[in-house]
């Protein structure tokens, strides 16, 4: 659906069964490494515009794409470079979506006070005094979304665009029904 766009991809595959971070960083300079913060390394690559995490456990994870055609495209970009450098990783791994994050905009401004009411309460947290949206559990599909009194709709943890789009078309028909679009 073209109203309902990607923000974010989070996506890893299992490159190796373990790595040696360090040894990475040693043979490619490009990542970044800061071991006292974080026990990964990062590569960022500017086609696609991703990032992506080298694990200890094996693992690489990219972020930032838009579509799952750039998850690919990076992964194979890190593990032919890691490769290169006479690393031995696995070059076409199986990809693991973990989360997409997509958004929609109903182009209204929505009374969430009122929104927080109709809807059912097991699923509704909204206290604007912690945050300024009103966030909606959809446990069948295992996905947030964040609703946002300009009309902004977020949703997080779904596994696929498919369940991604279901959970905000499932909000606009609750948002229909409940009068506030």
């Amino acid at each position: 659906m073209k109203s309902i766009k990607i923000e974010n991809i989070v996506a890893y595959a299992v490159i190796a069964d373990s790595l040696n971070v360090e040894d990475i960083v040693e043979k490619i300079p490009d990542f970044q490494y800061n071991p006292e913060e974080f026990f990964g390394a990062t590569f960022k690559l500017d086609d696609p515009r991703t990032a992506v995490l080298i694990l200890p456990n094996g693992k690489a994870v990219c972020t930032g794409a838009k579509n799952i055609e750039d998850v690919k495209t990076s992964i194979k970009k890190i593990t032919i470079k890691i490769n290169c450098a006479g690393i031995k990783v696995k070059t076409n791994p199986k990809i693991e979506t973990q989360n997409i994050i997509a958004s929609t905009d109903v182009k209204k401004e929505l009374h969430l006070s009122s929104i927080s009411k109709g809807l059912l309460l097991e699923h509704v947290n909204y206290e604007p005094e912690h945050f300024p949206g009103l966030i909606y559990n959809i446990d069948d599909i295992g996905a947030l979304l964040l609703i946002f009194s300009s009309g902004k709709i977020v949703c997080t943890g779904a596994k696929n665009m498919e369940d991604a789009t279901k959970a905000i078309e499932m909000m606009k028909e609750k948002l229909s029904s409940l009068g506030a679009l």
